[in-house]
């Protein structure tokens, strides 16, 4: 290891006498000392700046302006603070050492003085003045890095939001994408009927009614991200019944399944009657639009996967099918959702939850299906996990919650 360098520190000797002048730079002749001389208080000021010494011998009885006042400047100086100073006086006053010390002088001599002992002290002032520089120069360091951090995080945080309202418009666009198919449709239909003369008024009510149905839903998906936002903000908690939550939430997509023509079921029951029948009383405080919005994204996902095998599926017979699982741990709730759909390779589930990930364009018609917003909304507001696991050939979403079971639960 290298030696540090030693550092030269400097002196700057003030007085109108120049043999006291002559004398003080014999005594750190040949010393790691730089000394500097000012035959004057008003020299001495005039200097300072450029000279930056880290001790000052500043003599009190001199023509002009004298040590006192010297030191009283020198001390109103924020940033000449660090500098020690040892005011050198003929008289052994007490009175007169007692108003130096209470002007900010760190010693005091009287003259003539010990060489010896003049540097012995200027040694010693010279170790403190480096260590405490060190110490602030250390703080403020510290300081710098906390702030850097703190701006660094902010950054992360904005770009973070940023990533999210754009995964939440993309989310937004998918759910809507189908049913707007289905209104094109409709509407189609409707003129169709017009022009063949078939528009009678039962067929325009069943028009209407299916088209209302699809209006309703996109609305709907509008005011759900808005209550996210909302929670977001208020970060409300409330008590809420899972399996009611989960056909809640399954729900609100149902013209996309029925659209799809996939089955969903959660624990082998078909999803709209399971929380009617279920014994499982699964009771948690969370927040529950972004658990809905959680929940719908995830099955979503799974219904995307499953067209994009229906594009590539030679088999006609082939039918998509959601599958839910809900079960407990000693700590957590599981809710798994597993797809007969396309399954995702171990580097596309590496790659699954990054900003703006989409699947390849050979696999999908590049559709935005990476989950990150969703797994934020898991992670930020109801404390929970999100991942994709393999079972054999399977790639299931695993949604975990934090639970802690009833008391005499037989859960």
């Amino acid at each position: 290891m290298e030696q540090q360098e030693k550092k030269t520190a400097t002196i700057l000797v003030v007085d109108d006498d120049p043999v006291i002048r002559g004398l003080i730079k014999s005594v750190f002749l040949n010393k790691d000392f730089n000394v500097v001389e000012a035959d004057s208080g008003e020299m001495a000021l005039e200097i300072l700046p450029d000279v930056m010494p880290d001790i000052i011998l500043l003599d009190i009885i001199m023509g002009g302006m004298d040590g006192f006042e010297v030191l009283t400047h020198i001390r109103s100086n924020e940033k000449l603070k660090y500098i020690r100073i040892i005011l050198l006086s003929s008289k052994s006053d007490i009175n007169e050492r007692l108003k130096g010390y209470g002007l900010g002088t760190d010693d005091y001599m009287i003259k003539p003085f010990v060489g010896n002992e003049l540097l012995a002290k200027v040694n010693v002032f010279t170790r403190l003045k480096h260590s405490e520089e060190q110490n602030v120069s250390l703080a403020e360091l510290v300081d710098s890095e906390i702030k850097k951090r703190l701006e660094q995080q902010k950054y992360i945080q904005n770009q973070e939001r940023l990533i999210s309202m754009s995964d939440m418009i993309i989310s937004i666009a998918h759910y809507w994408r189908q049913p707007l198919n289905a209104l094109g449709i409709t509407v189609q239909d409707i003129y169709d009927a017009y022009i063949h003369d078939e528009l009678s008024e039962s067929y325009l009510k069943a028009s209407v009614d299916k088209s209302m149905r699809h209006i309703d839903f996109m609305s709907n998906i509008i005011d759900s991200f808005q209550s996210i936002i909302d929670a977001e903000n208020d970060n409300v908690l409330e008590t809420i019944h899972i399996p009611a939550l989960l056909r809640e939430a399954l729900i609100t997509i149902k013209d996309i399944l029925d659209l799809s023509n996939v089955t969903c079921t959660i624990n082998g029951v078909d999803y709209l009657k399971y929380a009617d029948i279920t014994t499982i009383d699964l009771i948690i405080d969370s927040e529950p639009a972004a658990l809905r919005q959680i929940v719908t994204k995830i099955v979503i996902t799974a219904n995307h996967l499953i067209q994009a095998h229906q594009k590539m599926c030679i088999d006609e017979n082939f039918k998509g099918c959601i599958k839910i699982k809900l079960y407990t741990t000693n700590n957590n709730i599981i809710i798994q959702v597993s797809h007969n759909g396309v399954q995702l390779t171990d580097n596309e589930i590496t790659h699954f939850f990054e900003p703006y990930y989409a699947l390849g364009e050979n696999r999908f018609s590049s559709e935005g299906l990476g989950l990150f917003f969703t797994k934020m909304l898991v992670e930020q507001h109801i404390n929970g996990k999100l991942f994709i696991k393999k079972d054999g050939e399977l790639s299931i979403f695993q949604l975990e919650l934090p639970y802690s079971p009833p008391p005499h639960s037989f859960l």
